[in-house]
């Protein structure tokens, strides 16, 4: 899929999905490693318990010191044990809710594990049938020889409990992240089009309302010359130069009043390309304005330089509306009583693309300025509708596959655009 504006939205959705689902599956796996590794560590230390009661034989249990040792020993450990004898009775545990870690060895040696008294003791015994079910009991010998005396039962860790939790835990953040940026954007994009709209709605009027108000013009210039001419019911006589003058500039007015239609007309959909020679395409829009320069209020040169650049494909219309967009933005930026603005056409030999640069010796940009010059509703001037860079970005980058960027913009110094076509 080519990377442009109008499929970068779902480009980001995408990724954006494809990330989530892979921190999660990461954070799964690694749970998964982990909680592994902390049974086989549960079980390794079970199993050295148990030699350990197998070294020091299980009846000397009974012995005051050695239950100290026990205690020392299996204190450290973050899981819950219980050592039984042979038939189940418990003598020693370790990390078992709502029982004492101490009860009276003689009433223990008493108990029938198969009819326990109500009480902890019975709770123990039901512990290690729960704990039986999930990890099976490590026996007890004594060194060299076979026969059994008694059980290392133990239970799940509480890392291990708390490990189960981290998936489910990241899973919802993960969500609840991915609906608070899901609504952030389209609050962005909601807003974003708003801008557009108000702003397109606005650009609109303007290109449309210096032809009209040329055309109204040139009517009212003719009424008042038929009024002072009309005599009775003489014919108005109009001197042919004047008429022809009309003629003309109402012919200009009205051609630019089908241009502009014609582009907001592309706007909103692919337009037909073709391959053209750029420099009567940019020639043109710098006539345009070198026109209304004077009606402008402002002492501006235009300066040219064309280069010999092979034909590139694209659509007339909108690609002047992009100049002509970049030189109105030069032409407002000139400040100074007299300011110079340099068009040049020329093919750049490292990118083999042909580029239109236009520099101004106006007020420039800051750096962050330059960062959102061409977002829709940004603009530096203080009266202006920040909507003239986004359409050209949109129509040189989306349309045609070029790029348009800020070169260099100082302070004080000026400012280079640069509009760069693939051949």
């Amino acid at each position: 899929m080519a990377l442009s504006r109008s499929n970068l939205p779902a480009i980001l959705r995408a990724y954006l999905f494809l990330g989530g689902f892979i921190l999660v599956a990461i954070t799964v796996i690694v749970s998964v490693e982990w909680t592994r590794r902390v049974k086989s560590d549960a079980r390794n230390v079970s199993e050295l318990f148990a030699e350990f009661c197998a070294v020091t034989t299980f009846s000397a249990i009974e012995t005051p010191e050695l239950r100290d040792v026990f205690d020392r020993v299996i204190k450290p450990a973050n899981f819950p044990m219980i050592l039984t004898d042979r038939e189940g009775r418990p003598f020693v545990w370790r990390g078992i809710e709502n029982v004492s870690d101490t009860l009276d060895v003689s009433t223990l040696a008493a108990v029938d594990p198969e009819d326990p008294p109500p009480g902890p003791i019975a709770e123990l015994i039901r512990t290690v049938e729960r704990f039986d079910r999930d990890n099976v009991p490590i026996p007890i010998r004594r060194p060299g020889e076979s026969s059994i005396f008694g059980y290392v039962h133990y239970g799940e860790p509480s890392m291990v409990k708390q490990l189960r939790w981290i998936p489910i835990v990241q899973v919802l953040a993960l969500f609840f992240f991915l609906g608070l940026g899901t609504i952030g954007y389209r609050s962005i994009k909601t807003s974003e089009q708003r801008s557009i709209w108000i702003g397109l709605a606005k650009e609109t009027a303007h290109q449309l309302g210096t032809p009209i108000s040329s055309l109204l013009g040139w009517v009212e210039l003719l009424g008042e010359r038929g009024e002072s001419a009309r005599t009775g019911d003489a014919k108005i006589q109009i001197d042919e130069p004047f008429f022809r003058e009309v003629v003309d500039e109402m012919e200009n007015d009205g051609e630019r009043l089908q241009k502009v239609a014609m582009r907001f007309g592309q706007v909103g959909s692919l337009p037909r390309l073709e391959p053209q020679d750029l420099a009567p395409i940019v020639s043109e829009a710098v006539r345009y304005y070198r026109r209304r320069i004077p009606n402008l209020r402002k002492d501006v040169e235009i300066r040219e330089r064309y280069d010999l650049v092979p034909p590139v494909n694209v659509n007339k219309e909108l690609i002047e509306w992009v100049v002509e967009n970049v030189l109105k933005n030069a032409i407002d930026a000139t400040t100074q009583k007299h300011g110079t603005i340099e068009v040049e056409l020329a093919r750049r030999p490292e990118t083999e693309c042909v580029e239109v640069r236009v520099t101004d010796q106006g007020k420039g940009m800051t750096p962050r300025e330059v960062r959102r010059v061409f977002s829709p509703g940004f603009t530096t001037k203080q009266r202006g509708w920040g909507l003239g860079l986004t359409l050209a970005k949109r129509i040189v980058e989306d349309y045609h596959g070029g790029k348009i960027w800020v070169e260099r913009s100082q302070p004080g110094k000026g400012s280079t655009f640069v509009i760069s076509f693939p051949v």
